[in-house]
This record gives structure tokens, C-alpha cells and sequence, in this order.
């Protein structure tokens, strides 16, 4: 389930989610807007939203969790809820600044980043959830970014490819505008490094496509395949194709299920992930409870890290500045900061093996 704004979204799969707002949980009822000015850290989430107010309600959970655990003296976090319309958003953006907030917490969508990042209203360190297309030129001063989306992944896998000498790759990518941005960013990577792309197909379950790229692959012009698919896709394609060629995906290709029989058809697979999905036993994962109330799925436990993380960052906004934040073991990743007041976040690396998910490195996960 993805879409092109977010990382693990799709509009189809919840245009019916209804809203969420706040205090629909008794967290989420300590979080209300002041009456009065107060200094706090504003959080601008689409709680309101009929398409992300189910993933803005996990990353809401996270950071929750990450302002419970930090020293009492830190400011207090309050949720500011929005919906899909931008006016809404700039006005949220500038009433948390009337009530004193001294730090902000999104917003989470694209499209919502760029309406803050154009608004001329950034006076206080503001920290993005989302990184928008040429983030270098848009993000205005006292605006960083933090994002999942998984072109960044796809670009970390065409440079893990590449030191496991790979050179030429094929690439196989569903027909959607995020299937093929997924694609492009591997694709990029992998030709600016001097490396070729052999060959690129569509996902298909039909047989006599499917025979084509079975037919093409056994020319032995490729070392390689990337999927730019999910786990059901890839699953679906793998066992027609065999497993000869060292095949790559990003964490669209782990679902989260223990099912590890049905996985068997992902063995050999080299993917990247959250330590929060790979790594439960990491000293940096284990501080943090899991979410508590309503279980979350996979995207939405992706999100949750994503909230432990922006409250975590924002701390270091506030006490050291971006400059000065060095590399950060985060629960979605390394972090550290880049180019455009981005944060760089590395994923950990690992390979299905009898179903399961095993890190690359065991000690690191690098």
C-alpha cells in the first residue's frame, strides 16, 4: 500500500479511513491546544485527514512515546490537528505560533511541506516530515527535513549493489507513479556510478510476459535484479524467474509477516529496512515501548518510528542546531544531516534466509 506523496500510502486503501481527532485516545487528551500562549513543541499532523489521518495518527502515537520517555524538563508537545486543505494548514502552522510554540513537528504530506516551505512564515526551527521534489531549493531557513520515502532506500540499494560488484542490473517496477520514481532514483544511482541498466520491465502475472523477461534474463547480460514492488508482487514473480540472479528491493518487499513459509520465495533477497522493523533487540530500539492501545500494521509501525524520531531530532534542533547533530542511531535509521537542511537517513541491510529477515552485518546492521 503506497502513494506517491508518502512512503507506504495508498489513497485507494484509505480513502475510507475515517478522521481521527484528538483525544480519541486518553495520550491524545494531555496533547490539546492551549487557551493561552505557553512555549511548547507543536506537532501539525493530518489527524483530520480522510486519506493520512490513520498514518498521522501512528506517527501522533510515536512521537508521544518519545516525549514520555525524554527528561521532564523538556517542552511539552502539543497536537495540532489538519485535514487535506492547505489554507488550514498555514493558518495551524501560524496559531501554534501565536500560542508559543518554540519547535514544530511536521507537517507530514508533500504537498503539506511544500504549503509551509512557501508560506514565509517559518520563524521557528520547523522540522518536516516529508522531503519535497528539490527539497535544496524550496526548504526555506529554519526548515529541515526528515524523510522515509523509499527512493532514498532504492538509491542506498543501487550503492550496496555496486559493493558487492554489480554492474548490470535490470530493473522490474510496477506501472504506477511511484513504481517508476522508485525505479528512476535506482537507476540514477546505479548509471552515475558507471554501472548499466540492462534492461527494464512492468510487473505483470501474465504468462507470455512474464516469459519475456524470464527469456531475457537468461541471456546472462544482467547480474542483477532490483524489484520496485511490493512482497505480493514479488513473491508472485519470483519462483517463475528463479533465483540464479542476486535479486535487491527496498522495504516494500518485507510485509512484517511471520508467515515464513510463505516468504521462502523471497530467500536470497537483499532488502533494506527500519531498525524498528529489523533490529527489535537494538539498545536504540528497545528504550521505546511499542505502540500501546490498537495494534499497528507494518506502515503504520514505520510511521510510529518516524513520530520517535521527529521528536528526537527536534530535541537536537533545539540544543545544537542541524550543523552540529552528527550521525543520530535512530529507530528508523543512521541519521545525519545533508545537503538542504536534509537529514540523511540510512536504512540497515538485510536478506531473507528460510523466510526471515537476516541483518547483513548481526553487530551493526550496516
Amino acid at each position: 500500500m503506497f502513494f506517491a506523496s508518502l512512503l507506504y500510502v495508498a489513497a485507494s486503501a484509505l480513502a475510507n479511513v475515517p478522521a481521527l481527532a484528538q483525544g480519541t485516545d486518553p495520550s491524545a487528551a494531555q496533547n490539546v491546544e492551549p487557551d493561552a500562549e505557553r512555549p511548547h513543541i507543536a506537532a501539525i499532523l493530518p489527524l483530520k485527514s480522510a486519506s493520512f489521518s490513520r498514518l498521522g495518527d501512528a506517527v501522533r502515537r510515536g512521537m508521544q512515546t518519545a516525549a514520555a520517555a525524554d527528561r521532564a524538563d523538556a517542552l511539552p508537545l502539543i497536537i495540532y490537528a489538519t485535514g487535506d486543505d492547505a489554507k488550514e494548514v498555514t493558518d495551524t502552522y501560524d496559531r501554534a505560533l501565536r500560542l508559543g510554540a518554540r519547535l514544530v513537528l511536521g507537517p507530514l504530506t508533500r504537498n503539506d511541506v511544500q504549503t509551509i516551505a512557501n508560506s514565509h512564515a517559518v520563524t521557528v526551527p520547523t522540522l518536516a516530515l516529508s522531503i519535497p521534489d528539490g527539497a535544496e531549493a524550496m526548504l526555506p531557513d529554519g526548515m529541515y527535513a526528515l524523510g522515509v520515502q523509499i527512493e532514498s532506500e532504492a538509491r542506498q540499494i543501487a550503492k550496496l549493489a555496486q559493493s558487492q560488484g554489480r554492474r548490470r542490473a535490470v530493473i522490474i517496477a510496477v506501472d504506477s507513479l511511484l513504481g517508476k520514481r522508485i525505479a528512476q532514483a535506482f537507476a540514477d544511482d546505479f548509471a552515475r556510478a558507471g554501472r548499466l541498466i540492462v534492461d527494464q520491465f512492468t510487473y505483470t502475472a501474465a504468462a507470455p510476459q512474464l516469459k519475456k523477461i524470464k527469456d531475457a534474463l537468461a541471456l546472462n547480460t544482467a547480474d542483477m535484479i532490483f524489484f520496485a514492488m511490493d512482497a505480493t508482487r514479488a513473491r508472485a514473480m519470483r519462483p517463475y524467474l528463479g533465483k540464479l540472479l542476486p535479486s535487491y528491493g527496498t522495504s516494500q518487499i518485507y510485509a512484517g509477516t511471520n508467515d515464513a513459509v510463505g516468504m521462502h520465495d523471497l530467500n536470497g533477497v537483499t532488502f533494506v529496512d527500519m531498525p524498528w522493523v529489523l533490529m527489535p533487540d537494538h539498545p536504540a530500539v528497545m528504550i521505546y515501548p511499542r505502540a500501546q492501545g490498537a495494534p499497528l500494521g507494518i506502515e503504520q509501525e514505520r510511521f510510529y518510528a518516524l513520530g520517535i524520531d521527529a521528536w528526537r531530532l527536534g530535541q537536537v534542533l533545539l540544543e545544537a542546531g542541524f550543523n552540529d547533530a552528527g550521525t543520530i542511531d535512530g529507530v528508523t535509521g543512521y541519521l545525519s544531516p545533508g545537503g538542504g537542511r536534509v537529514f540523511i537517513r540510512e536504512a540497515v541491510s538485510a536478506q531473507f534466509v528460510q523466510g526471515q529477515p537476516k541483518l547483513l552485518n548481526p553487530v551493526s546492521g550496516r
